[in-house]
Parts: structure tokens; C-alpha cells; sequence
């Protein structure tokens, strides 16, 4: 894959699609600007917000990362091209194996919310499109992952994009990844629309912490928690993460803007459970939470949910996301939505090897492999 480059397909809808290729954390950043805007413009704001913060998580670090971005001209050089001259963008991640790169692209987006930018009308066709630039380009597979968002058929999009005389195996699935609550003017009216097991439990276990707990809700740490008290809690939680997890935890909350970090502390100082997260245009997403062990029976996960949901509605956020989904019960009130993996394949060596060997390769913790070896895909030969 080139760093920088400029690529002229057959034809996007009403002309010749220009690709630009930005290879590298540090000139993907260069765009970022341009990214937000045409987030704006695609009805997708908030999407590459927080873009550092992607490109330089834990399991992004192992991978390459690459901007593709297909523009309506090519007079221009990348770095001076508009938002306006852009008809889409897709953040890929190529896979390294002993330092070198694999030629195995995915967008590293499980709920298809912020790697492919485009019109609602568009994203299939861009999603499609992109996919034959990268196979052009050599590689051996990739998987996107996005917001349909159109009822144009998947079908006819790769008919158009995928035409050529080499034959790829390619296939697309639609999975359910609702994990948004939208809030309502009221916490009682929030609760309303969930289950009545979440909200006895919700209004239970607040009632039972408040009434034997000594504890106080503190809707922003950042002033007020220290790296030693995270680590401590860290070491005492029922699910104690790395030291560089916790500190990228601690720094990006304090550092980045928009970042936020709310918790429950004994009167006696002694944190019980925080949860961090960011905020952007009406919606809080949460991305960690820490809970202390030995207070099952108050079920604290809970309780300081049920906090944030009412500090969230006090201060006028639209909707609850949670990164990754949760277990808890407040899952069956989620909103429902979608989101669209587009898989495509070389008939190589190379690709069979990973397919008969992906069972071996902890597929529990891959989302390419477990596609991969998913009985319910359905592959077309195109």
C-alpha cells in the first residue's frame, strides 16, 4: 500500500472517483480537521472526534493504520483537499505479523459508528468502492464494518464496484449492535421505558447503597483523583486491567478535551466504583467502568449507572452510549440498531491458510476470525 498517493477509478456514480491514501498515525492526524467536517456533513458528527484517542488505543498499536479518502477531484494535493471535495472516508488498520504487514485491512469498528463516512445514501456504494481500491492495491483481505443507513442493495453495489475480470470472494452480514438508551426529560420517565426488573433493580440497590453506605456521587474526579487511588481500586476490582490500560485511562481523562470521569468514594476517601467516558453533541459514550469487590450484594455497577443516567439527564445529554455494550439488564432497553460487515477475499494461498488455521488462532477475541468462521456467512464469487 502506498503512503500517499492518488488513484482513478471506472467510475463513481456521477464521475471518476479520485482515491488519496495517507499512511501513518502522525499524517492521518493532519486530517483531522477535514474528518470532523465531513462528519458534519454526512450526518455522522462526533464520529472521528476523538480520532488520537482510536489511533492510539492498545490494540490499534499493533496495527497499521490507513485513511482512504475518495474525493470528487485530484487537483489538489491531499493535505489542501476540503471536506466539501470529499464523497467519503474509510479508517483501515492492516494487521502486522512479526513487524510486517499482512495485507489484512479491517476497520477496527465493531458497532460501524466512526470508520466509514459517508452520506447515508453513499456508505454502501463507498464501502464497496474502497474495498475494490484495496484489493487493486494487494491486499489480501478486508473487512469493513457500518451503518447501513440505506436500503440499497449490497448486491448491486459490488456488481458495480467489484466488475473485473478477477473473481474475489466477498459476503456481508447485518448484525444487531444496539447499546444506546435515550434519555428522557426525567430519570422516572427514562426508567419508564426499560424493564420492570431493571428498574426495581435500578431504584433498589441505590436505596439499599444509600441507606448502608456511607458514599457520596461525584459527577467529575478529575480534581480529585489521584493515579495512586485509580490503582489502588485497579488491584481491588473485579477486573483489574493492565498498568498501561490504567494509565492511558488516567491521562486521556485529564488531558484530552471532552473526556469525563464520574465515581462513587466513601466518606473515609476510598473509591467503590468510576466509570470514564467522552462526551460529544448530546451523547455521553462510556468506555470503562471499575467496581471494587466484596460489595455484591449493593451491586455498585448498578448504582453509579443510575447515577450517570440522572447527572446525564440534569445536564441535558440525549442519549447513553456504551462502548462495547454491557451485561447488565439495561441492554433490553437499548434502541435498536444495526451495523454492516462488507467482507472481501483474494483467492490466494495466503487466504486459505488463514481460513482452515483461524479456529487456532483465539478467534474468541478476533472479530475477523470469528467472521471468518461463522456457519451463517454466506460467500458470493465475484
Amino acid at each position: 500500500m502506498p503512503s500517499i498517493g492518488i488513484y482513478e477509478g471506472r467510475s463513481f456514480k456521477d464521475g471518476a472517483a479520485h482515491f488519496f491514501v495517507l499512511r501513518g498515525r502522525v499524517e492521518i492526524l493532519r486530517l483531522r480537521a477535514v474528518l470532523t467536517n465531513l462528519c458534519a456533513l454526512c450526518g455522522q458528527a462526533g464520529a472521528m472526534d476523538y480520532l488520537e484517542y482510536f489511533l492510539t488505543a492498545a490494540e490499534n498499536l499493533k496495527k497499521t493504520p490507513y485513511l482512504v479518502l475518495i474525493a470528487s477531484r485530484s487537483d489538489v494535493g491531499v493535505l489542501e483537499i476540503r471536506a466539501e471535495d470529499l464523497r467519503g472516508a474509510v479508517l483501515v488498520y492492516e494487521y502486522r505479523v512479526l513487524g510486517f504487514g499482512s495485507r489484512l485491512f479491517t476497520t477496527c469498528d465493531f458497532n460501524g459508528r466512526r470508520a466509514v463516512i459517508a452520506p447515508p445514501a453513499l456508505r454502501r456504494q463507498v464501502s464497496a468502492t474502497v474495498c475494490r481500491y484495496l484489493m487493486e492495491q494487494g491486499a489480501n483481505l478486508v473487512l469493513l464494518s457500518l451503518k447501513p443507513s440505506s436500503a440499497e442493495s449490497c448486491q448491486i453495489c459490488f456488481e458495480n464496484a467489484m466488475a473485473g475480470e478477477r473473481k474475489r470472494w466477498w459476503t456481508t452480514q447485518t448484525r444487531e449492535v444496539g447499546a444506546t438508551i435515550a434519555l428522557q426529560p426525567t430519570l422516572d420517565a427514562t426508567l419508564a421505558r426499560m424493564g420492570k426488573h431493571t428498574r426495581r433493580n435500578l431504584r433498589y440497590y441505590r436505596r439499599k447503597a444509600e441507606a448502608e453506605l456511607e458514599y457520596s456521587f461525584a459527577n467529575d474526579v478529575r480534581s480529585v483523583l489521584t493515579m495512586a487511588q485509580l490503582m489502588e481500586l485497579n488491584l481491588a476490582s473485579t477486573h483489574p486491567v493492565a498498568q498501561s490500560i490504567l494509565e492511558r485511562r488516567f491521562e486521556t481523562m485529564l488531558s484530552m478535551e471532552g473526556f469525563f470521569g464520574v465515581g462513587l468514594r466513601q466518606s473515609s476517601g476510598q473509591w467503590i466504583s468510576l466509570l470514564g467516558g467522552r462526551r460529544h453533541h448530546g451523547v455521553t459514550e462510556v468506555d470503562w467502568q471499575m467496581n471494587r469487590v466484596g460489595l455484591a450484594k449493593y451491586s455498585v455497577g448498578t448504582i453509579i449507572r443510575s447515577y450517570l443516567i440522572e447527572y446525564e439527564i440534569a445536564i441535558g445529554t440525549d442519549k447513553l452510549f456504551f462502548e462495547g455494550g454491557t451485561p447488565h439488564t439495561m441492554r433490553h432497553s437499548f434502541l435498536s440498531e444495526e451495523a454492516m460487515d462488507i467482507v472481501v477475499m483474494n483467492r490466494s494461498l495466503f487466504v486459505f491458510l488463514l481460513v482452515r488455521c483461524a479456529r487456532w488462532l483465539r478467534p474468541e477475541k478476533n472479530f475477523l476470525l470469528q467472521t471468518l468462521l461463522s456457519p451463517a456467512v454466506k460467500w458470493q464469487l465475484r
